[in-house]
């Protein structure tokens, strides 16, 4: 070992814990930024000649080289917020850099790279888009309902979530259940028969999302035998039955539980029905319609022949009403917006509807250290990094999603300060090599003295 070699290698420690100390100033810096990921000291050996068998060492140094932690998770924080989305797991939320405006639309325009993140504060801006505190656009997988049969289809390219949908279009009423006994004992006041109980009424909407009223007048006729008049003041015809509805007897060949549906019959053209063929069959009827917007079917189930799951006759001098229900819905105006744990971003409606509009898929890496940092806790690909692989959310190696939460950073103060106490000792230690280097350098020279 020269005193040369000592001073140069002692120059290289310098610069080494003087790194570790910018590298520990940054985590510092950054210890209360959401999704920030810490940056690490590698130190590695600088060796120019070596050898045990020759017995010779040559002072070569170090090197500080850094290591980023982008794998290493952050503590979850649940926040008020229901956009805000917080990855437990390997996996990265890919979002979208602006680049301008369109001078057309007024709406932003966006580059081609594709970013990637952990930093999910996302909240929604004024033209409709979802964006985290450093600027970048969530980008998810847009989903589109089939009005006829309700299936969902997601869209086969990612693009900017932007929900401007404030509206929730009515659905007409197609279908009702309605569960109901009848007394088997009310007569009218003279004690004979028939008797009408009290109409009892049901609320369906039209294709405009109008609420409309529908009246069940019962009347008892006989023993096991009721008359069904259905009143529709707004509607196209106005009445409608009656429909005989008949309990206990027989089906066919099988003798049904007395107090259940047994047949029902009408010679109403605008009221369409299917004769019991056997115990368990639906007990229901269609109604043609029209509220001035246009025919409109609606079923109304009385529950199953033969069955007591629906409409029965059993002791008693009132109705009583069990279970109602029906499927259309008014207009609904925007309530809520929000991202689940599974990633979908949905829209909740005053009118009760939940409907999915975006399915957000997260991207996993094969060495996720290896991707290149940028501003705003953003990464890029990079060729040791691998190409990004988008995964449902729960999927292999990506993790899973929490809604109305954040991921803090990953940096804990006390290692950063035991790490800083190490790098100063350290680098003082190493000047003070320096300080020795040079006065025996000095003594050198003064021997020709």
């Amino acid at each position: 070992m020269t005193i040369s070699g000592a001073l140069q290698t002692a120059i290289t420690g310098l610069n080494g814990q003087s790194t570790a100390i910018g590298y520990i100033s940054d985590n510092v810096a950054n210890a209360t930024t959401n999704g920030y990921k810490k940056v690490e000291s590698r130190f590695a050996t600088l060796v120019t000649q070596s050898s045990a068998q020759s017995n010779t060492h040559s002072p070569g140094g170090a090197l500080n080289s850094p290591f980023f932690a982008n794998n290493a998770q952050g503590a979850i924080q649940q926040v008020n917020s229901t956009t805000s989305i917080a990855v437990s797991g390997q996996g990265f939320i890919p979002v979208s850099k602006k680049t301008g405006t369109d001078s057309n639309t007024g709406l932003p325009t966006f580059e081609a790279t594709s970013y990637f993140t952990r930093v999910g504060d996302f909240i929604q801006n004024e033209d409709g888009y979802l964006v985290n505190s450093s600027g970048y656009f969530l980008r998810g997988f847009s989903i589109t309902e089939d009005a006829t049969t309700g299936a969902l289809t997601t869209s086969a390219t990612a693009t900017e979530v932007r929900v401007s949908n404030l509206l929730d279009s009515p659905v007409a009423t197609t279908a009702v259940e309605y569960s109901a006994n009848l007394p088997s004992n009310v007569l009218d006041s003279a004690g004979a028969l028939p008797a009408d109980l009290p109409a009892s009424s049901i609320q369906v909407f039209d294709a405009l999302g109008n609420a409309q009223t529908l009246e069940l007048n019962w009347t008892r006729t006989a023993a096991n035998s009721w008359d069904l008049t259905i009143d529709a003041a707004n509607s196209t015809p106005s009445t409608y039955g009656p429909v005989t509805v008949t309990f206990g007897g027989t089906i066919g060949a099988t003798t049904v539980t007395p107090g259940t549906i047994s047949d029902m019959t009408t010679a109403d053209g605008n009221i369409t029905l299917v004769a019991a063929a056997a115990v368990g069959d639906d007990s229901s009827f269609d109604l043609a319609m029209d509220f001035g917007s246009g025919a409109q079917t609606v079923s109304i189930d009385f529950g199953s022949y033969g069955e007591t799951i629906g409409t029965t006759q059993f002791a008693g001098t009132t109705l009583s009403l069990n279970d109602f229900s029906q499927n259309g819905v008014p207009r609904g105006n925007f309530k809520a917006l929000a991202v689940d744990n599974n990633g979908q971003v949905t829209v909740t409606f005053d009118n009760g509807n939940v409907k999915p509009f975006y399915q957000i898929q997260l991207a996993k890496f094969r060495d996720p250290t290896e991707l290149d940092r940028v501003d705003g806790n953003a990464f890029l690909e990079t060729p040791g990094s691998g190409s990004p692989v988008l995964t449902q959310v729960g999927g292999s190696g990506v993790g899973s999603l929490v809604s109305a939460a954040i991921e803090q950073s990953n940096v804990d103060i006390a290692e950063e300060f035991s790490k800083m106490i190490v790098a100063q000792r350290a680098y003082s230690a190493n000047a003070r090599l320096i300080t020795v280097a040079d006065e025996l350098l000095q003594e050198t020279i003064n021997i020709r003295r």
